[in-house]
């Protein structure tokens, strides 16, 4: 009988639970000294200024967003392929969210569709690393720079990659990473922005905990400005301090990986294998393939007790955010032929080959 192989699988160890019993001994176990030494260790891992620990990707883009003054009666350019906890972000801050197409082979927003979409309340663009991807962000600098937006990145799937040897995160006023349990690195739950800003980083501050910029003691302390409870905890921070000690052997794995699926699937016809730009510093945490009978082979892999995962509904077709299919043919197309290939950490080629195998019977009829 075939052993199971996981889509993705969270990995700890002793390294996770040493940190986090030093935390609990200490009884402190709130945002605390071990938080600011996650924040300055991703600060260097990603090369920027500052690092701001809170409780998910989706609070990191919210507040990054109020933090360059947006909110209600602005408008927030999003691209129509992502999570949907991108604009969910976006509607966070009181704005509205205005969804864009996407460009059919790196999933990131189309820039152009998005220069078309700019509308009299338009105030910040956020475009979507997916899966490592780098938007292009050469024309979306120049787009917002030309017409006056705020550019504030999502990052959530690209810890540890980079567009054109820039890493991801560090591009526009602010990026937003998120420490799921689906992420190279993860906490649990929690995310991360960072910025190269002092007042954006200041702001941020502020806005994660109750309107004060630096620890306070919870009782007579000074709330001189509006602010939240996004605080990510020491024991969070623990895990992931732990994770980050692992974070270039994943990394290594992930481009290992990679090449594995390029050499098996590479000449099969079907299926598409979107570049990965390595020599850039680019790095998905997935393998992602673009396939004709997408459905089929997903049910094949799950008979096989192979894990896999499909690309996200494009955004318009979900309830809360509905709209026609007109204008969003680059974000349907990848919908219907994406999925995600079994990429957990300790991946075998063994495994690689077992799915290829599969794939390849479904789409050519022969193993």
């Amino acid at each position: 009988m075939n052993k199971p192989v996981p889509w993705f699988s969270v990995e700890t160890g002793a390294e996770e639970t040493a940190r986090v019993n030093q935390v609990i001994a200490s009884n402190y176990i709130n945002d605390g000294n071990v938080t600011r030494e996650f924040e300055r260790r991703c600060a260097e891992v990603l090369g920027v200024k500052h690092c701001v620990g809170v409780t998910s990707g989706t609070a990191g883009i919210a507040l990054a967003l109020m933090a360059v003054g947006i909110g209600p009666g602005d408008e927030v350019l999003v691209p129509d392929l992502t999570f949907i906890a991108t604009a969910n972000a976006v509607r966070l801050t009181g704005a509205s969210v205005r969804l864009v197409d996407v460009e059919p082979r790196r999933f990131a927003l189309d820039v152009a569709k998005a220069e078309a979409a700019i509308g009299p309340k338009t105030r910040a663009i956020v475009p979507v690393d997916v899966n490592g991807r780098g938007a292009d962000y050469g024309a979306l600098e120049a787009l917002c720079a030309k017409r006056g937006l705020e550019l504030v990145c999502d990052a959530a799937e690209a810890f540890g990659s980079r567009f054109q040897g820039r890493p991801l995160g560090s591009i526009g006023r602010a990026g937003a990473f998120s420490f799921s349990a689906n992420k190279t690195v993860t906490t649990g739950q929690g995310g991360m922005v960072a910025t190269n800003e002092d007042a954006v980083h200041d702001r941020l501050r502020e806005l994660k905990d109750q309107g004060r910029r630096h620890q306070g003691t919870g009782g007579n302390d000074l709330h001189p400005v509006l602010g939240f409870n996004f605080k990510l905890t020491n024991l969070q921070a623990a895990v992931g301090l732990a994770q980050l000690d692992r974070l270039e052997q994943r990394l290594e794995g992930f481009r290992r990986r990679n090449r594995w699926y390029q050499e098996l699937l590479g000449d099969c016809p079907g299926i598409a294998l979107p570049a990965v730009d390595h020599n850039g510093g680019e790095i998905t945490q997935w393998t992602d393939a673009l396939i004709e009978r997408a459905d089929a082979v997903e049910a094949a892999l799950t008979d096989d007790k192979i894990g896999s995962r499909r690309f996200w509904l494009p955004i318009h077709r979900q309830d809360s955010y509905r709209q026609a299919d007109a204008g969003f043919e680059g974000a349907i197309g990848a919908s219907e032929r994406g999925l995600w290939l079994p990429s957990h950490f300790s991946l075998t080629e063994a495994e690689a080959e077992r799915t290829a195998s599969v794939i390849r019977r479904v789409l050519t009829g022969r193993a």
